[in-house]
């Protein structure tokens, strides 16, 4: 493998020697996009003309990038590689503030993103989507950026005064990338699923330019809840996932809550008594014959960004999921010490990287020195020569020792900066200006504790000057807490209060001994494990109290309307995105994520539950009616069973279109009037062999689904699958997408039910969702002769002539109106049933 000088070459060589496999898979709509290297390689390199080309950004030009993971935006990070270009990756959910001062500081020209800032004008918001959409020329340049030019300026999150960028070069990027490949196995193509936002360097390095060096394919969830992060990994068959530790716990519950609702509470109490007994190799096997929910989880997890709570490592890999604890900061590009695939020390962050020196100050203190180190920060001398130097090289503020065998234990902090569970960083004084400028609010800190439930939450402690009642003081810390965090960003937000009485400890130059007034609280703390060796509750519940009970770790009855989601119950943005799957599973209501994020108290909770979406009850796609054994058994039933079938209930049988199917590209969505049980058989029968093998038929999940042995019998004959025909469609609809993906073509009834005079009703409104979603041609398919053999009610077949006519592909446009498409596709299958009827009459 040739030496790489810049993080662009990264992608010319994975290009190279992986060109047709996938790299990059996101979803659109309904369906997967999938880019190839080769497609990916192509669409940086039109992307890097037009930054360059079109915009006349150079070498050195900083820009902003901004937005969710998908695969347009890693091409613009390749892209702005590629020219030479500064990369300035901002968290989605900064503040304009914060964007207008990094923008300011760095001189950036643009934001690049999936999306557009509301109300920031500062500088232009160029679409990454439209950048990839372009038909542009290639590149007119051949700019090769050097080792040691700047590649990133990461500003760390959560800084709302001065914020500090850490300046990478390509070498410190590409130092990381080489060290952490090593950690993955290599014997086969991996998958990863990318659950961390790009703006995140330890995403950058082990979940994206790490994978793509390797060949790996890496998929981006779009959706957080653990229920659709337990789907993405099971149906997807992913390997790997990078993860700060609030995300292992999240995955967990999950699967916790899938195994209770599946009757295994007593079979998960046996595994805890005999999983330590197996060899690791044997865990994932047995748990797997035991625990369906098992194939919803990971071969392995990366963790890093925050400390990994042991009791939870030990979980996973009693279940044979290996988990991969490692230990770095920005400043390192990320990469310090990591442990390795089928080397693991529990509680260990492991060794320090090939290329990487770790020592130890005198006070314990971890410095780092390597080619991974940052020069320093953005225009900032004096905070760089605070932590960097030629002697120590990078002082970390993170306390450690060496165990036995080398490996790096991290024990602690020396400098104020609060690392969540998330992997955020928050800086108190950030925190203590916002409570500063509360009324009635004397002297003040902030750190991180462990709260009443166990959990670490950042805590205010307050000073009151002059005494008064307790209720008093509550009252006005309670009113001061919430007007800081109503202005504070989601991950910065005070959830605890605690009092200090008399003046804090200080030292000689007055300032607060932070160490000594948290230390009073820390001797008080009760410990509690990440995750408990009990089974989990069941959350199965029937109000929102109950729910947030079972999130929260909290007595149901210390809840009401007015009970604070941060201060009483600790929400954070993640235990939000747990929540909101909950809803969804539990009480059957979608929220929309914008809103939850802004709401503070249980009655708003409340308030946005009355006015949200109701889904159905989730359903259960079995796979196995599209495996081969049950496509060879269905293909000789249907031989047999279709032309018996025809010929009992058919005077007559004439089909009519199939030309149109030679000259469309499958799969494809038929649709079709429906008036009889009959017309099924009549279209199966009307289909050649090479269709009907990859054809799965939507059939009502209320009407046919509701006794096993009849979904069973319809499964395995016609590969029928449960279609919702009330209430939200969404499950539905995702698996349509599904199946398309995997090349089957879809049978559906827009109607939704039988025609109880034979003309053609009005479509459900998902069939237009489905067209526009989809992005495949649509079939019209007449069906006549059903409703006279036999109509709605009846029970008995009469003999009549049938015809089957397919028309012309309708292609439905993405972008086209929802209902727009519900009438053409209306339109065109009334036309086509019309002229299929005057045929009729003429002859």
């Amino acid at each position: 493998m040739a030496m790489l000088t810049n993080l662009y070459q990264l992608l010319d060589q994975a290009a190279a020697a992986f060109p047709e496999r996938n790299a990059l898979v996101g979803r659109v709509g309904l369906r997967d996009d999938c880019w190839s290297y080769r497609r990916l390689h192509q669409t940086v390199d039109r992307i890097a003309g037009q930054l360059v080309n079109d915009y006349g950004f150079g070498p050195g030009t900083c820009l902003l990038l901004r937005g969710q993971p998908n695969l347009q935006l890693v091409a613009a990070y390749f892209a702005c590689f590629k020219a030479g270009l500064v990369v300035v990756p901002l968290d989605p959910h900064l503040s304009i503030d914060f964007i207008t001062r990094v923008a300011e500081s760095t001189k950036a020209r643009a934001v690049l993103g999936n999306d557009q800032i509301p109300g920031f004008d500062a500088l232009p918001q160029l679409s990454v989507n439209a950048l990839a959409a372009a038909l542009a020329a290639p590149p007119d340049f051949d700019y090769r950026p050097q080792p040691d030019d700047i590649a990133e300026i990461v500003f760390t999150s959560g800084t709302t005064s001065n914020p500090k960028g850490v300046v990478l070069s390509h070498r410190n990027i590409l130092s990381s990338v080489n060290a952490i490949q090593d950690i993955y196995p290599k014997h086969r193509p991996l998958r990863f699923l990318s659950l961390l936002p790009l703006s995140h360097l330890f995403e950058q390095t082990a979940g994206l330019f790490a994978p793509l060096l390797l060949g790996a394919t890496i998929y981006f969830s779009g959706n957080f809840q653990s229920d659709v992060v337990m789907r993405k990994l099971e149906a997807k068959r992913i390997d790997g996932v990078i993860a700060v530790p609030q995300m292992l716990e999240m995955i967990w519950h999950a699967l916790e809550k899938q195994i209770v609702e599946n009757g295994g509470q007593s079979r998960w109490r046996l595994w805890w008594r005999i999983a330590e007994r197996l060899p690791f190799a044997w865990r994932r096997f047995c748990a797997e014959r035991l625990f369906a929910a098992m194939a919803g989880t990971p071969v392995f997890f990366v963790s890093g960004g925050a400390p990994l709570p042991v009791n939870l490592e030990r979980h996973w890999e009693l279940l044979g999921v290996r988990v991969i604890q490692g230990y770095g900061t920005t400043e390192c590009a990320p990469v310090i010490s990591v442990n390795r695939y089928d080397d693991r020390i529990s509680g260990s962050v492991g060794w320090p990287v090939a290329g990487v020196t770790v020592t130890l100050s005198e006070q314990d203190e971890i410095l780092v020195r390597g080619a991974n180190v940052s020069r320093g920060y953005w225009q900032n001398p004096e905070a760089t020569r605070l932590v960097f130097s030629d002697t120590d090289g990078y002082r970390t503020g993170d306390l450690g020792a060496f165990g036995p065998r080398g490996e790096l234990y991290i024990k602690g902090r020396s400098k104020d900066m609060i690392v969540l569970a998330n992997g955020l960083n928050v800086f108190p004084e950030d925190i203590e200006l916002e409570l500063a400028k509360q009324p009635g609010i004397g002297p003040c800190m902030v750190t991180d504790l462990l709260d009443r439930h166990g959990r670490q939450c950042i805590a205010a402690i307050l000073c009151f000057p002059e005494p008064m009642p307790e209720d008093e003081r509550q009252r006005r810390a309670q009113d001061a807490v919430r007007n800081a965090n109503a202005v504070l960003a989601p991950h910065q937000r005070i959830s605890d209060i605690r009092y200090w009485t008399g003046d804090f400890p200080r030292t000689p130059l007055l300032k607060i001994q932070r160490w000594k007034a948290k230390s009073r609280f820390v001797d008080t703390e009760s410990t509690h494990d990440a995750v408990a060796d009990t089974v989990a509750v069941n959350t199965r519940s029937a109000t929102i109290e109950q729910l947030l009970a079972n999130v929260c770790r909290v007595d149901v009855r210390s809840i009401n309307d007015q009970t604070d989601l941060v201060l009483d119950l600790g929400c954070d943005s993640l235990t939000r995105v747990e929540l909101a799957g909950l809803i969804e599973a539990q009480l059957g209501i979608i929220c929309d994520d914008a809103e939850l994020i802004a709401i503070c108290e249980v009655g708003e909770l409340k308030a946005l539950l009355g006015r949200s979406e109701r889904v159905a009850k989730k359903m259960r796609f079995p796979s196995w009616p599209l495996s081969d054994l049950a496509v060879a058994l269905r293909g000789r039933i249907q031989s047999v069973l279709l032309p018996l079938l025809q010929e009992l209930v058919s005077s007559s049988f004439e089909v009519k279109g199939l030309e149109h199917l030679r000259q469309v590209q499958f799969p494809v969505m038929f649709i079709a009037n429906h008036a009889s049980h009959i017309d099924t058989v009549s279209l199966l029968r009307a289909l050649p062999w090479p269709v009907r093998r990859r054809l799965c038929i939507a059939a009502a999940a209320d009407y046919f689904f509701s006794k096993k042995l009849i979904a069973g019998l319809l499964s395995l004959t016609i590969n029928a699958f449960a279609f919702s025909r009330d209430g939200s469609i969404r499950g539905s609809l995702d698996h349509c997408g599904e199946l398309m993906d995997n090349g089957w073509s879809l049978l559906i009834y827009p109607e939704g039910t039988r025609s109880p005079d034979g003309q053609l009703l009005r479509f459900k409104p998902g069939i237009g969702y489905l067209a526009t979603e989809l992005g495949v041609p649509v079939i019209p398919v007449a069906i006549s002769g059903g409703h006279k053999i036999l109509p709605k009610g009846a029970h008995w077949p009469v003999r009549s002539p049938v015809r089957v006519c397919f028309g012309e592909a309708i292609h439905i446009a993405a972008d086209m109106d929802k209902q727009q498409a519900t009438e053409l596709l209306h339109t065109c299958l009334a036309n086509l049933l019309a002229e299929q009827q005057s045929n009729s009459f003429q002859s």
